[in-house]
């Protein structure tokens, strides 16, 4: 332990190392998690002849563990955060292992949520795992920690798309699977072998430490008061509220355009290929966003990086809904950038806004409730979406309603981030 301490103390500060491991590993977690099973949508109703409803909920089955976040800063604190981060890795793999295996709903229902837990187990310990190396830098570091998730999307999507043309989308699944355990898993156990700055003498950002000052001190100030707020604060709190219906209505966009993103740009009459390519793009510009976003938030207004991220969003529905209506090469290449630098943005930017509205709150318990509200919005969004699909047979009524959703939510966002600290 000693000698990986001292190789540690030298050269690159190990944050660096951790925030590229964390990279690494929600590169497969999340790129193939979720962006490559919007790719299972066509293939699945062509199979077994399923409703877009249905088809577009094992889409969004992978939320359905969301209410077990309210407990997810306790569930750090019992069994550590290195521990909750490995073992969501390898739920998430023997998952979709299986799935390959089954060929009936409950069956893809009940192990799709049993990926999605995994992934949350991975995913809530990430702003935590950053916070304690990161503190001047905090919004850069999420950025480049989710730029990974979406970078997987870009490079996966395609070549998850040529296996399943030529193997079947059980074979994607194995080679999803197979992926997580070889490349997600080792070097996130590596970089957690430190567990902290102060193990090898330093501070957050990989500062000096003052003499007799806190051991995760930033700068070697004096010593910061703990935050003392509880969750049940959090919840008694009309601000929380007020962020947790601005982001109701922003991931209900979000999650069913997202959800229903490859069957709508078939339905336009374009090939597998190219709708596959889009998802891509949009996973590219979500890479973008995060390092872009990231960057914002350490140095702009709140406000501003809240009114660009609403924008990108209203800006990204209306263009699929222009899409949905008479097929345009200009609008999908919009459609993909505004919808992409979102996806990459809107998570730091609600991450942000918590901290900034709640700093007496632990960090864990504020973005594990937070959480659990974006992935339950992200689970309900792709099987409403799909509901109104079956009802009205076709998608333009469906990105209307959509459309209006994320207008609501740029109202109310407004006004979560003009009001006060409680």
């Amino acid at each position: 332990m000693q000698s990986n301490i001292d190789s540690a103390r030298s050269g690159l500060y190990h944050g660096w190392r951790v925030l590229a491991a964390l990279f690494l590993a929600g590169f497969f977690v999340y790129g193939g998690g979720l962006y490559c099973f919007v790719l299972f949508v066509t293939p699945l109703t062509e199979e077994f002849g399923w409703s877009r409803a249905a088809t577009g909920g094992i889409v969004s089955a992978f939320w359905l563990s969301a209410p077990l976040l309210i407990v997810g800063g306790l569930a750090m604190r019992r069994f550590g955060v290195t521990r909750l981060l490995a073992a969501g890795i390898v739920v998430e793999a023997l998952c979709v292992l299986m799935l390959a295996t089954v060929s009936t709903k409950p069956e893809m229902y009940l192990l799709r949520a049993a990926m999605g837990f995994g992934k949350i187990m991975f995913a809530v310990t990430i702003p935590v795992t950053i916070a304690g190396w990161f503190s001047r830098r905090f919004g850069l570091a999420l950025g480049i920690a989710w730029a990974g998730w979406h970078v997987g999307g870009m490079v996966l999507a395609p070549v998850t798309q040529a296996i399943i043309e030529r193997f079947g989308w059980r074979g994607a699944c194995v080679a999803l699977g197979v992926a997580l355990l070889a490349f997600a898993l080792g070097p996130v156990l590596w970089a957690q072998r430190i567990r902290s700055p102060a193990a090898l003498g330093l501070g957050l950002d990989g500062d000096a430490l003052v003499a007799g000052g806190p051991s995760g001190g930033g700068s070697g100030a004096g010593p910061a008061a703990q935050p003392t707020g509880t969750l049940r604060d959090l919840l008694r709190s009309p601000p929380f509220w007020l962020i947790a219906a601005a982001t109701l209505f922003f991931y209900m966009t979000y999650g069913g355009v997202l959800a229903h993103q490859e069957a709508i740009v078939q339905g336009a009459g374009y090939s597998g290929r190219i709708a596959s390519i889009v998802l891509g793009s949009t996973a590219g510009f979500a890479a973008v966003g995060g390092l872009a976003t990231g960057w914002m938030v350490d140095r702009w207004p709140l406000g501003r990086v809240g009114v660009l991220m609403h924008a990108l969003l209203l800006a990204g529905a209306i263009a699929m809904l222009s899409v949905s209506r008479a097929p345009s090469v200009t609008a999908l290449v919009g459609y993909a950038a505004c919808f992409g630098l979102m996806i990459g943005g809107s998570d730091i930017f609600f991450v942000k806004l918590m901290r900034g509205r709640f700093p007496n709150v632990n960090i864990d318990h504020a973005y594990s409730v937070w959480y659990c509200i974006e992935l339950g919005t992200l689970w309900f969004s792709g099987i409403a979406a799909g509901w109104v699909f079956d009802l009205t047979g076709n998608y333009g009524r469906t990105l209307v309603l959509l459309v209006t959703s994320a207008a609501v939510a740029a109202v109310l966002s407004t006004f979560a981030v003009r009001g006060r600290k409680p």
